[in-house]
């Protein structure tokens, strides 16, 4: 017999020997409290502490749980168990925690089955919404048959005119469909679960051996056989063991994974890993781990170390302790010596083609900027020439209010021909701009007017936005009003009005000079007692107008 059939041996052998000496107890009141109740709290905290292990020992979170609750069920068993036994006298009492008993005997198989369908999925894999409600509701149902039997007798059956209880009931077709039920789940639990094993046939044979001692023991006690009865103990305390010797044993025998076997598993490996605990003292390594100091499992543990030119050190933390593994970077040091080598070769034969990018970039820089100053050139050439114009007169003109008026008209035009520079510029990048862009360059050019003696007043809502075309065709218009009424324009005003898709823009000017012939550029033109006004319509960004 191999290592793991002595472990799963021994342990069975236990549990029936714990069993055979809780019946002894069970026969002497050796103590002050009845051998019953003391029997039954022993099988309690038995279960209790099945639970606890299984919750440390289980990987799979599903498979986890659900164990944990079949210990549940177990101690909820034993406890209606006692209770009706050693603390009710009411005989309708009894009756209905008699009924109970089927819940754990329902559902314990159950889950056992929900543990079988789990096994090899990912840890936290769930099973689909469906297969649990196909295999809960029959559960349920068999379970609810059971609790209202008093109704209905269709599970068990009482002689007329007697009290109703465990002792003189008989059994009808509803029992053994519960029965019927709860076998289908532990036998479909357990062929699951060992055709899903991987290891040899030997290791599954107590395992078999139980569930089938288990089905038997049930069949026979419901014949109501005296001799078992008083061998095996009531149904409860046998089942609940068996159940806990079958699951135990699947455990012991790889049925049920578990992450146990450490030890084992580092001393055959040779993958150079150890476990420490937070002292940094080694408690499991593989046969080639090197001996490590505490200062070279904290560097490790900060960042990878390196043990030698060829070895990395890592480090992770793990619940108790740390986990430290080599890792050979003899490719990776070779791989990188490599590239360094070519990283040189290639940094010094494309060190002139490097210069040459850096001078074509230069170059088309260059291009670029040409490209856009011979554009705003010949946009605003018009206003190049009349700069220069202005700039010539200013130089010859000995008067100096004259002077200082031309000087006024240039600084007005210079104004546009920089912000109409902007717009452009602006519109390279993006087709949408903001209105309070366009505000922008009127305030400079209408701080450029009062130099001039004009009235100016601006009003433009900010956060629309529209065209950059558009917005050049505002400040183009407005540009050219101003230097067609420049000699005698008394004021100016600018009013934006924002509508749902739309921005009207008003503009007035006091002037005696014709403006009508501006009035193909403007969507209104009308002019009452010297005072011009225009209005251009133009579409918000996205919008049709």
């Amino acid at each position: 017999m191999t290592k793991q059939n002595h472990k799963t041996g021994f342990l069975v052998a236990a549990m029936v020997f714990s069993a055979i000496a809780l019946r002894v107890l069970g026969k002497f009141d050796i103590l002050i409290v009845p051998g019953g109740i003391v029997r039954s709290l022993i099988y309690i905290a038995l279960y209790i502490g099945w639970g606890i292990s299984v919750s440390k020992r289980i990987i799979q979170v599903q498979v986890r749980h659900y164990l944990i609750s079949v210990s549940c069920l177990m101690v909820f068993w034993f406890v209606i168990r006692s209770t009706n036994y050693f603390f009710t006298a009411d005989a309708e009492i009894k009756r209905y925690l008699w009924y109970l008993y089927y819940l754990p005997m329902l559902f314990i198989p159950l889950f056992s089955l929900f543990v079988a369908i789990s096994l090899g999925r990912p840890v936290n894999a769930r099973l689909s919404k469906t297969m649990l409600l196909l295999l809960y509701i029959p559960t349920v149902l068999c379970l609810l048959l059971v609790l209202t039997n008093d109704l209905h007798q269709l599970v068990f059956s009482f002689p007329k005119g007697e009290v109703w209880t465990d002792r003189n009931n008989g059994y009808t077709f509803g029992y053994y469909i519960v029965l019927g039920w709860e076998i289908l789940c532990a036998l479909a639990a357990f062929v699951i679960m060992l055709i899903k094993c991987r290891h040899s046939q030997r290791k599954k044979y107590l395992t078999v051996l139980l569930l089938t001692a288990s089905i038997v023991y049930a069949l026979i006690y419901v014949s109501g056989v005296e001799w078992l009865q008083m061998i095996g103990g009531d149904i409860t305390a046998a089942q609940c063991l068996m159940f806990t010797g079958i699951l135990e044993c699947c455990i012991q025998c790889g049925l049920i994974q578990t992450n146990t076997g450490y030890k084992a598993l580092f001393e055959a490996g040779s993958i150079g890993a150890q476990i420490a605990d937070t002292d940094y003292d080694t408690r499991y390594a593989s046969s080639n781990a090197p001996k490590l100091t505490a200062d070279m499992m904290r560097s490790a543990q900060r960042d990878a170390a390196l043990l030698d030119h060829n070895t990395l050190l890592r480090s992770s933390n793990i619940p108790g302790g740390y986990v430290l593994w080599q890792e050979d970077i003899t490719d990776l040091t070779a791989l990188l010596e490599k590239l360094e080598e070519n990283r040189k070769t290639i940094s010094e034969s494309n060190y002139v083609e490097q210069e040459n990018y850096k001078t074509k970039v230069k170059i088309n820089t260059v291009r670029e900027k040409n490209r856009l100053y011979d554009r705003l050139q010949a946009q605003t050439a018009h206003q190049i020439e009349l700069l220069d114009r202005l700039l010539t007169q200013y130089e010859a003109e000995p008067d100096p209010e004259i002077r200082r008026s031309l000087l006024a008209k240039a600084a007005v035009i210079g104004a546009y021909i920089k912000r109409r520079g902007n717009l452009m510029f602006i519109g390279e990048k993006s087709d949408v701009t903001d209105t309070a862009e366009l505000s922008a360059c009127l305030d400079e050019s209408f701080a450029n007017l009062e130099l001039m003696g004009v009235e100016c007043a601006v009003d433009i809502p900010g956060k629309n936005s529209i065209y950059t075309r558009d917005s050049i065709r505002v400040y183009d218009f407005f540009e050219a009003v101003t230097e067609a009424a420049m000699d005698d324009l008394r004021f100016v005003w600018l009013k934006a009005r924002s509508l749902e898709d739309t921005v009207i823009f008003y503009l007035q000017a006091e002037s005696k000079t014709e403006l009508s012939a501006l009035s193909e550029l403007s969507d209104t033109c009308t002019c009452e007692e010297g005072v011009w006004r225009f209005s251009l319509r133009i579409g918000k960004a996205g919008e049709q107008v």
